[in-house]
């Protein structure tokens, strides 16, 4: 680039972070926070390396050089904020000004926002019943949906654990790092056949004051079946399954340690392949199969569920104590494309 010539090249040793501080901070930030912290800086730092330009303390134009090469290179909006927020971050670890608060970095920041728009790509909502109208009323499941893939849950070990499993995300919206934390300690039965899941840190909840999420007398029973054949009593409830086979053919099941946060969409993805092939899904094509397995993560459960409520008519101060979100702007855009579907347009033009 050729703006990059007018930038004064390295002529001094980056400036100094002090351990403690480097130690304070690892501490104080969240594992995924911190991991991201350090990628972030070493692609500004090789970025920078690259092109002989000091990192720490950086020249707004060095920053805002990189952002615009980052933007062409395929970067999307929220990963600029992102890195800029890391830059900004990184100096303040060593004490130094942020360039990321010059008006020449602001204003390049919004120029790719821009150039590029703002929204983000967002998981498939995974709703209990499909895409009904009303999730209370519906009569049964229409195509992808909750139901449909705990129906096709087999009746083995494996089974037993993705029902449990799919069944808890979707009555609490949780996160994968967030069910995988999840300790036998922490389940409570409630009434009615119901219970409680005692959360005890989140995205939302850094330093751990904790919440609780309702669980439905289905997931107790799930849970139930899943821990009695696996004969867990304590420690993680979602463990890693490892299969064998005896000299007959027959499958032998070890449990092994807990889930990892990566497993979660797998598990979800293989359990959308059983509903399939056990003929649940006979209404969907193939060309949209394939796109709602691409489009299915750990977090389908979490706007599933969102979608649900509001399509239910909860309020969003309602949504958001059960979800546990501190700001409106997530569940509120997690419904946009289900207001459509209840606006101005739709009662008159639906009629005509």
């Amino acid at each position: 680039m050729s703006e990059l010539l007018a930038l004064p090249v390295l002529a001094a040793a980056p400036a100094p972070v002090d351990s403690a501080v480097i130690d304070a901070a690892r501490r104080a930030m969240s594992p995924n926070s911190w991991r991201a912290l350090r990628a972030d800086a070493r692609v500004f730092a090789d970025w920078c390396a690259a092109r002989r330009l000091l990192t720490v303390p950086a020249l707004p134009a060095t920053v805002a050089a990189f952002l615009r090469d980052q933007a062409e290179h395929g970067k999307k909006a929220a990963t600029l904020s992102r890195y800029a927020s890391s830059i900004a971050r990184l100096h303040a670890l060593a004490d130094q000004p942020d360039p990321t608060r010059t008006e020449l970095v602001r204003l390049e920041l919004k120029a790719q926002r821009r150039a590029l728009g703002v929204r983000q790509r967002q998981a498939r909502g995974l709703r209990f019943k499909g895409e009904v109208a009303d999730p209370l009323a519906a009569a049964g499941p229409v195509g992808v949906c909750i139901e449909a893939m705990l129906a096709a849950a087999a009746d083995t070990l494996q089974g037993l654990r993705d029902r449990a499993l799919l069944s808890l995300a979707f009555d609490t919206g949780l996160r994968r790092s967030e069910l995988v934390a999840i300790r036998c300690g922490h389940l409570e039965r409630g009434s009615s056949g119901g219970g409680r899941l005692f959360v005890p840190r989140s995205k939302a909840d850094q330093e751990g004051a904790g919440a609780y999420a309702y669980l439905s007398p289905r997931t107790m029973t799930a849970l139930s079946g899943w821990r009695q054949a696996a004969d867990i009593r304590d420690g993680a409830v979602y463990r890693r399954l490892h299969r064998t086979r005896d000299k007959t053919g027959a499958d032998i099941w070890t449990v092994g340690a807990a889930l990892t946060a990566q497993s979660v969409t797998l598990i979800y993805r293989a359990m959308l392949d059983a509903a399939r092939a056990a003929g649940l899904l006979e209404s969907i094509g193939a060309a949209d199969f394939d796109a709602w397995r691409a489009g299915l993560t750990a977090h389908s459960t979490r706007v599933g569920l969102t979608q649900d409520l509001f399509a239910s008519g909860q309020d969003l101060a309602g949504i958001m104590q059960a979800l546990r979100w501190k700001s409106p702007a997530q569940p509120a855009r997690y419904a946009q494309a289900l207001a459509v579907e209840a606006n101005a347009a739709a009662r008159v033009v639906g009629k005509l």
